[in-house]
């Protein structure tokens, strides 16, 4: 079962407490139908618990009995609503003249309570919506072949600090996001905090694996680093020894010198360490550019 589908079963399971927010609901899922007319409703899903949700949603909001759908042809359920007297009711209660042909535009009348509008978004997601799992890249959107109407709902989300993107696809609008933050804090608001909270997780764990990525990369990088340094290292200092002896070297600075051919894996923090006395990774370092600097410059030079 897809990610999407999963969080429709999750606000399919909410209870409808209030008839309005019934209405709210079954408002937005119209809105976004296959078909809403004065002569034919007509509302698709592939989502069984959608289908359950359809009918007591249409008796509980406009008193219309509808029959729970049969899954048909590539398990789709088809739910019509064709008689004059149900037309009747429904556009009645969401204030359109059923004498007329509908017109695509937002009735916010319909919807003015906080719970409404939530409700009523929450439809247009069980109709219209699609979210992606969260284990790709994040993309939750909203789909209407009815461009006034997809302006008028984005106009109804910003005045709830809700921040979709607009654009078109072929003959459809969309509104999308694709901020998980975003995404998180529209499936919250319309009743699904268990989907948001996998987003959030899936966010999070994408952050972590991330900055340990960062971390062993620079890891890394700094191990070869120092591997070519002491490589590097390793390879003058032989030069000058076979070219003019230990005796091109301070005394003091030959207990380095050993220990740096005597273990080239080692890190400058290891081989300060074991010193006598120890010394710090610093004093070792700049130790370490003296001695390469001295072997450069008897390597460098003109046999007599």
């Amino acid at each position: 079962m897809s990610f999407s589908s999963e969080t429709k079963e999750e606000l399919c399971r909410l209870p409808v407490s209030r008839t309005c927010c019934a209405v709210a609901e079954m408002y937005g899922m119209l809105l976004y139908a296959h078909a809403f007319s004065h002569t034919e409703i007509c509302m698709v899903t592939g989502s069984a618990a959608l289908a359950r949700r359809i009918p007591p949603l249409l008796a509980r909001a406009f008193g219309v009995t509808v029959r729970r759908p049969e899954a048909g042809a590539g398990g789709r359920f088809v739910i019509k609503i064709t008689e004059e007297a149900q037309l009747a009711r429904i556009f009645s209660a969401l204030g359109y003249d059923l004498k007329y042909h509908l017109t695509y535009h937002l009735n916010r009348n319909v919807i003015e309570e906080d719970c409404c509008r939530a409700s009523f978004l929450r439809g247009i997601f069980l109709a219209a919506g699609t979210v992606a799992s969260p284990d790709k890249k994040t993309h939750l959107e909203l789909t209407t072949p009815h461009h006034t109407l997809c302006r008028e709902v984005m106009s109804l989300m910003l005045d709830m600090d809700l921040s979709p993107k607009l654009t078109t696809r072929k003959s459809a609008s969309l509104l999308y996001w694709k901020d998980t933050s975003g995404a998180e804090d529209f499936l919250t608001l319309i009743g699904a905090p268990h989907a948001a909270l996998r987003m959030m997780e899936a966010k999070v764990e994408k952050q972590l694996r991330n900055r340990v990525n960062r971390r062993v990369n620079c890891e890394t990088a700094n191990v070869i680093k120092a591997s070519n340094a002491a490589a590097e290292q390793i390879a003058v200092i032989r030069r000058a020894l076979d070219r003019g002896g230990w005796d091109i070297f301070p005394d003091a600075l030959h207990e380095t010198i050993r220990l740096r051919l005597d273990d080239p894996t080692a890190s400058l923090s290891e081989l300060a360490a074991r010193l006598d006395p120890p010394i710090s990774k610093p004093g070792l370092n700049h130790r370490m550019r003296r001695i390469v600097s001295l072997a450069r410059a008897a390597a460098e030079e003109e046999p007599t």
